[in-house]
């Protein structure tokens, strides 16, 4: 009996339905403060609206939207001035959502030197095992970011892969002024969104990823220039992990597939009509 009750408690142990995931989003917009970037959305006065939101086992959202304006009948537009800011992020395993835009509008008397900012971020955890026969397996692993920049805006993210003995990091950023860019750990030889990593078979391997923007927007009182900023990268941050071998399978703890979803053979097909039929052979008429 006693016997019984150990080996129920290793494979109790073992279950992967004691894993979680865990999920965070986080999202603010404020009037107020006049730096790029700020980072801190939340409780800068005079005017600030957000939330944070985190999660186990279950999907995050937050959003925050802020706005302010002055009314001036002595002005073309109506107004003296106008501002905004929006962010929204989300947060679920292996998908990360984020967007943030800032406008501000000067048609009149300045009311003080504030600008308006946005920022949004969304981060998760989670484990995933690979059941093969030998010790270590060679897995893609990639960082896919997918969005705009407008103003002065910009993003970053990363993934971040760690077992017993070894740990891989990708990370990527991007500005209006400087184009995409990667930062990766010093055990990944070829540094770009993808690297071929090798990893402990039959163990748990942990898996994050985070992904924050942030836009902002002020305006000149003597020349009377407004700005527009926009982060949108609700399109989305994706990580993708897939064995080179096909033969191995990847199991995570929270049920997702970080496989690559391939393009269905629908498309292929269609794709090769149309081809053969812009690419027809003309037939020479004969006398």
């Amino acid at each position: 009996m006693k016997r019984q009750c150990i080996i129920a408690g290793l494979l109790l142990c073992g279950s992967p339905t004691l894993h979680a995931y865990t999920t965070f989003a986080g999202a603010g917009a404020k009037v107020g403060g006049h730096s790029y970037p700020d980072p801190s959305p939340y409780t800068v006065l005079p005017f600030a609206d957000g939330q944070t939101d985190s999660h186990t086992n279950a999907v995050s959202h937050a959003y925050g939207s802020v706005y302010d304006q002055g009314f001036d009948a002595n002005t073309e537009s109506g107004y003296s001035y106008r501002r905004q800011a929006i962010a929204s992020a989300d947060a679920s395993p292996g998908i990360l959502k984020a967007y943030a835009s800032a406008g501000y509008f000067l048609d009149g008397p300045h009311p003080n030197n504030f600008g308006v900012v946005g920022v949004a971020n969304a981060e998760f955890t989670d484990t995933f095992s690979i059941f093969s026969g030998k010790l270590f397996v060679d897995i893609n692993i990639e960082y896919h970011l997918s969005g705009s920049l407008q103003g002065l805006a910009k993003v970053k993210g990363g993934l971040k892969i760690s077992s017993y003995d070894d740990t891989f990091n990708i990370n990527a950023s991007e500005a209006l002024a400087s184009p995409l860019q990667f930062d990766c750990s010093s055990n990944i030889s070829l540094c770009t969104g993808k690297a071929t990593v090798s990893v402990p078979a039959n163990w748990d391997i942990s898996i994050s990823g985070f992904l924050e923007v942030l836009a902002a927007a002020n305006t000149d009182p003597n020349t009377h220039k407004y700005g527009d900023a926009v982060a949108n990268y609700g399109n989305t941050a994706r990580i993708f992990i897939s064995p080179v071998d096909p033969r191995n399978k990847i199991v995570s703890s929270s049920g997702f597939d970080y496989s690559p979803v391939p393009l269905p053979g629908s498309i292929w097909l269609f794709a090769s009509v149309i081809l053969g039929f812009f690419w027809r052979p003309r037939m020479q008429s004969s006398c």
